[in-house]
């Protein structure tokens, strides 16, 4: 299941990428500034909301050292099976909002090499 999605991103990314030599550098710069926000806007509330839902459930029982909010993921293996849907679930989405905030730099960086390439 995960190969069939890296796949669809590549393929995603591919025809996204497929008119960028007819596309204003402008636009896409600007694109790539909205699709970051929007990335930003996604997760940055629902990372915050994973970690805080990670240490209600993780804290009562004593299982988070000092300084675990710089690592979390190794502890979602504490996780119980009851208590992963509830947690992971938010992890998922800030992680969804982690390549959208790529993208949007991916497509940023292009609109420059565009403006970088067509001289302007």
């Amino acid at each position: 299941m995960r190969e069939l999605g890296i796949v669809g991103a590549i393929t995603a990314l591919m025809c996204l990428l497929s008119g960028v030599w007819f596309a204003p550098w402008e636009t896409l710069y600007y694109n790539g500034v909205w699709v970051t926000a929007l990335g930003f806007a996604v997760g940055v509330p629902t990372g915050l909301i994973y970690h805080l839902r990670l240490y209600q459930v993780l804290h009562p029982r004593g299982e988070l050292p000092r300084g675990w909010y710089w690592r979390p993921l190794r502890f979602n293996a504490c996780l119980l099976p009851e208590e992963r849907r509830s947690v992971m679930s938010w992890c998922y989405v800030g992680g969804l909002g982690f390549v959208v905030i790529c993208m949007g730099l991916l497509i940023m960086g292009t609109g420059v090499s565009m403006a970088f390439f067509r001289g302007v």
